[in-house]
């Protein structure tokens, strides 16, 4: 089984329900906090490749549901600099899978990288309207 550094925003509850999923699979899990860990454009990026710049956005953040923030307006340097000063913004979870780097939560992911089946129909993204939107994202 893996171990997984999980970077999340704590309390999140799709967050929560993610690595519940993770360790009912036998994985080891630890969490760390998104927001507190200092992030660079050297540190962030390797998480982010793979991906277009505007999935590099947490599509729930205030900033981005608001329209302050336009993920893929900016150029990638600009982009990973708004990003780190700002980690609310970043797509997550971030995961680091014994030295692999992913970001988000995406089903057919968790299961080619050999971490487990996402049951049909499971809810592995926002929970927002679980907390009457009580969540800053």
């Amino acid at each position: 089984m893996a171990h997984i550094i999980f970077y999340t925003k704590t309390g999140c509850r799709g967050g929560i329900r993610q690595k519940e999923l993770l360790q009912s699979f036998g994985h080891t899990v630890e969490e760390r906090s998104l927001l507190d860990e200092t992030w660079t454009p050297e540190t962030l990026l390797p998480y982010l490749d793979g991906l277009a710049v505007e999935e590099w956005f947490n599509p729930n953040a205030p900033a981005v549901k608001e329209g302050r923030v336009i993920p893929g307006a900016l150029p990638p340097e600009e982009t990973l600099l708004q990003l780190c000063g700002d980690p609310i913004l970043i797509k997550r979870p971030l995961m680091n899978i014994e030295g692999r780097l992913v970001a988000g939560f995406d089903a057919d992911q968790i299961k080619s990288s050999g971490l487990g089946e996402v049951p049909q129909g499971y809810q592995t993204g926002c929970q927002m309207n679980d907390q009457a939107g009580a969540c800053s994202s």
